[in-house]
């Protein structure tokens, strides 16, 4: 099942950032052991500081209502990943949600996100997640996951401020899992389609 895609802007990438980011992802596919998982993460954090790194500011218009939007900017040519920029209106909270097995980098450009994280005991009926950690991040702040039963909620920290963040998937994250509680820890898994509002690659 393809990524559904909404019709929105495109968004243009500087010419300056978006080379550096090309060096950073050339010759990069198919899968990606632990440890290169975190050196991916550590270059494109030094992105963060670089000429022209896009800022929260430039996914909403003064004339749009603020609205979470995805948008692809690089995918590897055998899919073994995919990455997005997320932007976040102020306040905005995403449902409890897994990554559909990826392993995956998120990375705060702009702006400010609370990480909630969890673990699933992986039952498809009546899941338990077991919290682990929040996480708040600022920009060059990333969260990492590797774990197929990694589940989370992300929150723009700030009810004035949008939040712009890099996303990097083991994969397409075209289908992924949401979660309800409804009683002492465990929770309703709902299956979702992801929706991209931008593909500019």
């Amino acid at each position: 099942m393809q990524t559904q895609r909404m019709q929105h802007p495109h968004i243009a990438l500087a010419a300056d950032w978006s080379s550096a980011l090309r060096n950073v992802t050339d010759g990069l596919a198919g899968d990606l052991t632990p440890h290169e998982v975190s050196a991916l993460r550590d270059q494109l954090t030094e992105l963060v500081w670089a000429d022209g790194c896009p800022r929260a500011e430039s996914f909403f218009g003064q004339a749009q209502l603020p609205r979470y939007r995805r948008q692809l900017i690089a995918a590897a040519p055998d899919g073994g990943y995919t990455m997005l920029l997320i932007a976040w209106p102020p306040g905005y909270v995403t449902p409890l949600h897994d990554h559909a097995g990826l392993w995956g980098i998120e990375l705060v450009l702009d702006g400010a996100l609370q990480v909630d994280e969890f673990f699933s005991d992986g039952d498809a009926d009546a899941p338990t997640l077991q919290p682990h950690r929040s996480l708040l991040l600022g920009s060059g702040d990333s969260a990492v996951f590797l774990d197929p039963a990694y589940v989370h909620r992300c929150r723009n920290l700030s009810l004035q401020q949008p939040a712009l963040s890099l996303h990097v998937y083991g994969g397409i994250l075209d289908q992924y899992h949401s979660y309800v509680g409804v009683r002492d820890g465990q929770f309703r898994a709902s299956p979702q389609c992801a929706v991209l509002d931008v593909v500019s690659i």
